[in-house]
């Protein structure tokens, strides 16, 4: 247990971005039909509050937790957890933004939230302690 304590301190950077991913599809799941627009129109990312991407989010949170916890370094673990995380996370800025274009509105909380987001992997990816 205090091993698991050691790598969750080490690691509690993974172990709350792998929360945030969790959250953005237990969103979806609540909201329910969020990018579907009305019937003339139709979005280009009606997908991605689907069941298959948020089971992805599922995937990549999960990913995350467990290289937080567990700390293991082979096969390239952390590179490929900051690729899935980074992917998971424009794809949903893209679509919040292109929902903001497709409805007319300005930016929506959640384009700048997940922006906020894509830049704090970025940023701890090139300067964290790995």
């Amino acid at each position: 247990m205090k091993k698991l304590y050691q790598h969750y301190r080490k690691n509690q950077f993974w172990l709350w971005t792998g929360m945030e991913t969790y959250a953005l599809g237990i969103v979806f799941i609540i909201q329910a039909n969020f990018f579907d627009l009305l019937p003339p129109a139709h979005s280009v990312v009606a997908g991605l509050d689907d069941p298959l991407s948020i089971f992805c989010l599922a995937i990549v949170g999960t990913f995350a937790v467990v290289y937080s916890i567990w700390d293991f370094h082979w096969f390239y673990a952390r590179p490929i957890l900051i690729a899935m995380l980074i992917f998971v996370w424009v794809t949903f800025f893209c679509g919040f933004l292109i929902h903001d274009i497709e409805i007319g509105a300005i930016i929506s909380p959640g384009a700048v939230l997940t922006g906020g987001v894509i830049f704090r992997i970025t940023s701890y990816a090139f300067t964290g302690d790995d």
